[in-house]
C-alpha cells in the first residue's frame, strides 16, 4: 500500500442481512476498521462482471480520483458474476490497496 491509512480499529457488532424472501438474519460480525479519509489512498474496485457494470465502476473510479483525491484505482473484473471471486484475487487486492469496493451494478 502506498498510503498509510489512519482510521478506527475493528469492532464487533451485530449485523442484519435482509433476505428478499422476507427473512432477516442477524449475526455477530467483526467489522473492518474504517479509514479516516481516502485522500491519497489506493482504492481497489471489484467489478462483478455483469454486462453493464463496467460503466458504473469506471464512473466510480473517476469520482474517487477527481472528487475525493484517491491516488490510484485498481479496477479488476471477475471472470463471471455467478461465482465468488477467488480468494487469491481478494488477497492480492487487499495487499495492494487501502480499501476495496465490490458490488453489483445492473
Amino acid at each position: 500500500m502506498a498510503y498509510a491509512a489512519i482510521g478506527t480499529a475493528p469492532e464487533g457488532q451485530r449485523v442484519s442481512y435482509l433476505d428478499p424472501r422476507g427473512h432477516v438474519h442477524t449475526v455477530d460480525r467483526q467489522l473492518a476498521g474504517r479509514l479516516g479519509e481516502v485522500r491519497g489512498a489506493v482504492a481497489a474496485l471489484l467489478d462483478n462482471g455483469n454486462d453493464t457494470s463496467r460503466f458504473f465502476f469506471d464512473g466510480l473510479a473517476a469520482v474517487l480520483q477527481h472528487d475525493y483525491g484517491v491516488s490510484k484505482v485498481l479496477l479488476t473484473t471477475k471472470f463471471t458474476s455467478t461465482k465468488p471471486a477467488d480468494t487469491a484475487l481478494i488477497q492480492h487486492m487487499a495487499a495492494e490497496a487501502d480499501f476495496l469496493v465490490t458490488g453489483v451494478a445492473l
